[in-house]
């Protein structure tokens, strides 16, 4: 599906490590449904996006093994990593370039509240049709996660949320 993108948002060990204040607890559950996502995604022929934060400092810094995509995922040459320092995925990036073509983007990540959040908003007023793998999605509690994915479902109509199970179906 030369249409499909898969963008898999703020995947970034610094989320695993509980040494500082960016550590998601949970966030070793999505790995494996992760990597069974991006499976599928290549194998049927979806752009595969990562969407990274990055700052200047500790532990968001580019030159970091924190701001590094989860270790066991592995990335393919054709993958697209997406460096960015604001809240907005699309400013100041090269993601318009990376989505031109696509029609339809699925998407996962961490935090639900905030990066993914933000991605979803900005991707659905570019009209693109989205799927939201909300099992694939974390935030810092259960109360923030439910009030996100509602909140998206509330005011993004065509919003498509699911859970993995449903979308390998």
């Amino acid at each position: 599906m030369a249409d499909t993108a898969l963008v898999l948002v703020g995947l970034q060990e610094a989320r695993r490590d509980k040494s500082h204040e960016f550590y998601l607890h949970g966030s070793d559950i999505i790995i494996d449904g992760t990597i069974d996502l991006i499976a599928v995604a290549r194998n049927n022929g979806y752009k595969i996006i990562f969407l990274n934060h990055y700052e200047h400092q500790w532990p968001f810094s580019i030159d970091e093994s924190t701001s590094k995509i989860f270790r066991e995922i592995e990335i393919q040459d054709t993958d697209v990593i997406i460096w960015a320092s604001k809240i907005s995925w699309f400013y100041q990036t090269e993601l318009d370039k990376h989505l031109s073509g696509i029609k339809n983007i699925v998407v996962a990540g961490i935090p639900t509240n905030l990066s993914v959040r933000m991605f979803v908003e900005e991707a659905y007023d570019r009209e693109f049709n989205l799927v939201l793998i909300e099992d694939l999605c974390l935030t810092y509690d259960e109360k923030l996660q439910d009030f996100t994915i509602d909140d998206l479902a509330d005011t993004r109509p065509d919003l498509d949320i699911v859970r993995l199970n449903d979308f390998l179906r």
